[in-house]
């Protein structure tokens, strides 16, 4: 085992973290993070490798997440990207409002990637579960619009502004973010959030340079003392890339590599490839006695590597 997953292991609470979600409710195990699948409603994120213009298309991919092992869908509405221009708020509500309706009236849970106020509010109403705010709650107004729907809240680690590019100088990027997570924990309660309805995001990549984004995976276990559920950003990251020269659209393994990393902290883990990464989950948690294995039909062919012929 490494040193990583070693402290992790000493670090990892008795019972599971458990979140209430609109109707929702999560059990969030060490070992075991929920999946959180990604549908954007605008066209400019970096790191999708295809555009789903109508409601429709962007629904069949929604529910293929679920099928593929997706726990909860996270919606962009506005990219995070810097160099891109910025969506009006009227657009991003037009094309988010009905997927929210369509994925809740089947029963999906579903995340609003947003910091705009205006936003989480016609969301919330529409029936989402979860406001994901990229701005480390900038505007404190969206706490108080989740506790009033009974939403859950992500509260991530940013410095900067939304849709600004930077990258700052950190003295201690690790106390950095457990000086915002302090700070912004008591702004949601202030406005009445309670606290088991918060999640902590430490921001991969956000105004960070690769190396604090590794700092910051090593400190898991110092967040982890919050008792509160994780989500973090693991796909197809810069500072994966960094490491091994892989371009983002080929880094499922810097993805998979990622996701091990916080495996043990309760949470979730924001993914674009939902089937590969929920497979591996399966496999690891079936070796770690966290899942059963699943009874074996050794009449079904199609998964040995040898098959009889005639």
């Amino acid at each position: 085992m490494s040193l990583l997953l070693t402290a992790a292991a000493a670090a990892q609470p008795a019972e599971p973290v458990r979140l209430t979600a609109g109707p929702h409710r999560f059990a969030l195990r060490p070992g075991a993070p929920a999946v959180m699948g990604i549908i954007n409603t605008n066209p400019g994120s970096f790191s999708d490798t295809e555009h789903l213009a109508s409601t429709e298309a962007q629904l069949a991919k929604a529910l293929a997440l679920v099928e593929a092992g997706a726990d909860i869908i996270d919606v962009g509405t506005d990219s995070g990207v810097a160099h891109g221009q910025p969506i009006d708020l009227d657009t991003q509500i037009a094309a988010a409002v009905p997927l929210v309706r369509e994925l809740t009236a089947r029963g999906v849970p579903v995340s609003i990637d947003t910091p705009q106020l205006a936003v989480a509010e016609a969301t919330l109403e529409a029936g989402a579960a979860m406001i994901n705010d990229v701005s480390g709650l900038a505007e404190p107004r969206i706490a108080a619009a989740c506790a009033a729907h009974g939403a859950s809240l992500v509260l991530l680690h940013t410095r900067v502004e939304h849709k600004k590019e930077a990258f700052l100088a950190f003295d201690d990027v690790v106390a950095d973010v457990e000086q915002l997570f302090t700070e912004r924990i008591a702004v949601a309660e202030a406005e009445g959030l309670a606290r088991e309805a918060i999640v902590l995001d430490p921001g991969l990549g956000y105004a960070k340079h690769p190396h604090d984004d590794v700092d910051v995976l090593r400190a898991y276990p110092r967040f982890a003392a919050y008792g509160l559920a994780i989500l973090t950003g693991a796909s197809r990251k810069y500072y994966a890339g960094v490491i091994t020269g892989a371009e983002p659209p080929e880094r499922l393994p810097e993805t998979l590599a990622t996701v091990e990393a916080v495996r043990p902290y309760p949470g979730f883990v924001r993914v674009h490839d939902v089937d590969e990464v929920s497979r591996y989950l399966a496999v690891m948690e079936t070796l770690e006695g966290l899942r059963e294995l699943p009874e074996v039909d050794t009449s079904l062919a199609r998964l040995k590597w040898v098959t009889p012929v005639g």
